[in-house]
């Protein structure tokens, strides 16, 4: 019986499945025969006129039926009730305590801060800065600072100083560019008190009582820097200088360079264009009465390609120097610069080699000696080789040290060399034998330098620069006024949470120096020079910093010159010791 029934069910199926064929067979063939009636074949039409489409209204269902959903439902009340279970509990917890704190004090920094001084040898310090947000991509700046100092005891001529500096800032801040721009003004009023130490009631022409010694250098600068991070123009900076004197000596700066910076081959190749302009005029020459001008411009393209790899990094190329003044002068100067970390990234040695030209300016060399004459020999120095071999090291965590070996060749090395006392002054105060005029002359210039800063902490740290240079002319004549040692150490100190130390220390080696002989009342630029060495100057500032709270600061600052030599230059005395006390106020400015 059960074999029947499986039979059975088997037979069903394949009559089932016969029947379905049959079925679409038999549709198939119909529509092939319904196509082949309604074929209408080939037929001409001929349309009479265009044809236009008319829609006929239709019938809309404007009512919104309703949705009978089961799930609304209407609320219903719930009444309940508590039953009420007696506990017993023998349980008495503590009295909660509060937890104690400690406050972290939280350091306040304030926008802008005015501060104010006094000191020993009539010293006065005031000084004013503020650097304030003007909106999330802008923010602007202003410093005001001003110092003076009384007259050096024994001092023939008037000896005081003054300084003021203006400077106002502003700073522009996107995602892909940064612009920073300052307006800066500097004036530095001295006196050319540096006279020979010699019995100057015997010098005729000398009259100190009638002689004004007072000398005002004026800096005004305007500059701007722009800079993009994705573009091929990198960066732009645009710089202009006017420097003027108490004698009407008049210099104009204009210096624009920029850099290109170009994917190539997965490297960049980089463009750095640049021109500087440079016009000096002075009232008359040292030893002519007549109007100086000098004019000196320098266009350069340096060319560059530059590799950035995981241990080896170099720049290769060559830089076009362009100089014009009372003859043009073309030439070309090879760059190499090789860098390589080591796999552990504590020791990169390095290798440089370059050359070319470099202006002079009035602006320049009065700021490095500020007792230069209002007349000078304006040049431009030619650097034939500049090459330099070291390495920066890192072997702990807050210590790096860096020793690098330098060799330069000069064509025309520029040095100052004080000018001869003038009979015929006229009572003017640079022509006494108190200035300085700057020569040139080919010089070779090698030696090492080194520098180690230790970093303790944030506030603990302390650097150390030792430099020195064999220096050696063609004619193997001393290079007057350069120092072959110098040696300055830096430290910060913090003691607790409220003092604060600074210490600086200088010192300069010995150095050439030389002074005109004056034997007769005529003045001549081959009078002849007596040689003489000027002795080693070592010099010490610490800063004492007391914060009494978050807005104010007391602070001392004391300055010491020892041996007898208390300056940079001959004659030119400092003070032995200064000691100043001031307070500064912090605060803030919203605008």
């Amino acid at each position: 019986m059960l074999v029947y029934q499986k039979f059975k069910m088997m037979y069903s199926s394949m009559d089932l499945k016969y029947l379905i064929i049959v079925f679409l067979f038999s549709l198939i063939l119909s529509a092939q025969k319904n196509q082949t009636e309604d074929d209408l074949g080939t037929q001409e039409v001929t349309v009479v006129k265009s044809y236009r489409p008319n829609l006929k209204n239709v019938f809309k269902i404007s009512s919104i039926p309703e949705i009978a959903d089961s799930l609304i439902q209407k609320k219903q009340k719930v009444n309940y009730t508590f039953k009420s279970v007696p506990v017993i509990s023998t349980f008495i917890p503590n009295k909660a305590t509060p937890l104690k704190l400690k406050r972290q004090k939280v350091n306040r920094f304030h926008n802008s801060y005015i501060s104010g001084g006094v000191g020993i040898q009539s010293e006065m310090l005031m000084n004013f800065s503020s650097m304030v947000s003007l909106d999330r991509y802008q923010s602007a700046g202003l410093s005001l600072r001003y110092n003076s100092l009384g007259g050096i005891p024994g001092t023939i001529m008037e000896s005081t100083e003054k300084r003021l500096t203006l400077n106002m800032l502003h700073q522009y801040k996107e995602r892909n560019m940064r612009v920073d721009s300052d307006l800066r003004f500097d004036s530095q009023r001295h006196n050319f008190y540096g006279l020979k130490d010699i019995k100057w009631e015997n010098i005729p022409s000398f009259r100190a009582s009638v002689v004004n010694p007072l000398q005002r250098l004026n800096y005004l600068s305007l500059r701007s820097k722009w800079q993009w991070y994705d573009n091929a123009l990198s960066k732009l900076n645009f710089n202009t200088h006017i420097t003027t004197d108490y004698f009407d000596s008049t210099e104009y700066i204009i210096k624009i360079n920029a850099l290109f910076r170009i994917p190539m081959f997965g490297n960049y190749l980089e463009l750095i264009p640049d021109f500087e302009l440079i016009n000096s005029n002075f009232t008359r020459g040292y030893y002519i009465d007549e109007p100086l001008a000098f004019k000196n411009s320098l266009t350069q393209l340096k060319t560059q390609f530059l590799n950035v790899g995981r241990r080896l990094n170099f720049r290769a190329g060559v830089n076009g120097f362009i100089l014009s003044n009372s003859q043009s002068k073309f030439k070309l100067y090879p760059i190499v610069e090789l860098t390589y970390k080591s796999s552990n990234g504590k020791i990169v040695p390095f290798f440089n080699y370059k050359g070319g030209y470099k202006l002079n300016s009035f602006t320049s060399l009065s700021l490095k000696n500020p007792y230069v004459a209002p007349t000078l020999d304006i040049q431009p120095t030619e650097v034939d080789q500049d090459i330099n071999l070291g390495f920066d090291a890192y072997p702990s965590s807050g210590l790096s040290l860096k020793m690098v070996a330098i060799y330069c060749k000069f064509i025309d090395y520029p040095m100052f060399l004080r000018f001869p006392y003038d009979n015929f002054n006229n009572d003017i105060s640079f022509r006494l034998g108190n200035s300085y005029g700057v020569i040139y002359d080919a010089t070779e210039k090698k030696g090492m330098s080194t520098s180690i800063s230790i970093n303790l902490s944030e506030f603990n740290r302390i650097s150390l620069i030792t430099s020195y240079f064999d220096y050696k002319r063609h004619n193997d004549e001393p290079v007057w006024n350069t120092p072959s040692l110098t040696i300055d150490i830096n430290g910060n100190f913090k003691l607790g949470q409220k003092l604060f130390f600074q210490f600086t220390g200088n010192y300069i080696s010995s150095r050439d120096v030389a002074d005109h002989i004056i034997t007769s009342n005529e003045l001549s630029e081959k009078s002849t020079l007596l040689q003489d060495k000027l002795g080693s100057m070592f010099s010490t500032s610490l800063s004492v910093t007391w914060k009494i709270n978050s807005e104010w600061d007391l602070f001392y600052r004391n300055n010491i010159f020892y041996g007898n030599v208390t300056s940079r230059w001959a004659y030119y005395q400092n003070q032995t010791q200064l000691n100043l006390l001031g307070i500064r106020h912090k605060f803030d400015i919203n605008l």
